[in-house]
C-alpha cells in the first residue's frame, strides 16, 4: 500500500469536512460542529488503521480552530472554553478511532500478536 494515498485521502476527508462545517457555520450560528469532524476520523480508522486516523484527528483539530472557532482565520483561541473543548474533541477522536481501527482494520493484527503469529 502506497503511503501518500491514506494521508492524501485523510486531508481530503478533512477539507471536505471543513468545507461543509464553514457553510452550514456561515448560515447559521451554531456551536460545536466540530463533532462533526469524529466521521472522518473514523472512515479513515476503518480503511487505514490507527495510525492514519491519529494524523486525520490532529488536522481536524487544527482546521476546527482556524475555521470554525472565534476568532476565525486564525490558530488564535480567545475562549479557555473553546480550548477546553478543542482538547476533549482530539481525545474524543483519539479514542474513537482506536476503537474503530480495532474493531476493522488492525483486528487480525491483534488476533495473531496474541497468538504468538507475528503479521
Amino acid at each position: 500500500m502506497s503511503f501518500w494515498k491514506p494521508i492524501a485521502l485523510s486531508l481530503a476527508a478533512v477539507s471536505l469536512t471543513t468545507a461543509i462545517l464553514v457553510a452550514v457555520d456561515s448560515g447559521a450560528e451554531l456551536e460545536h460542529l466540530e463533532i462533526a469532524y469524529l466521521f472522518p476520523t473514523a472512515l479513515i480508522a476503518v480503511l487505514y488503521g490507527s495510525n492514519f486516523a491519529f494524523l486525520t484527528s490532529c488536522a481536524s483539530a487544527l482546521t476546527a480552530a482556524y475555521f470554525l472557532l472565534p476568532p476565525k482565520l486564525s490558530l488564535y483561541i480567545g475562549n479557555p472554553l473553546h480550548i477546553a473543548e478543542l482538547g476533549f474533541f482530539v481525545v474524543v477522536a483519539l479514542i474513537a478511532g482506536k476503537i474503530m481501527a480495532l474493531l476493522t482494520h488492525d483486528a487480525p493484527r491483534v488476533t495473531s500478536l496474541k497468538r504468538g503469529r507475528v503479521p
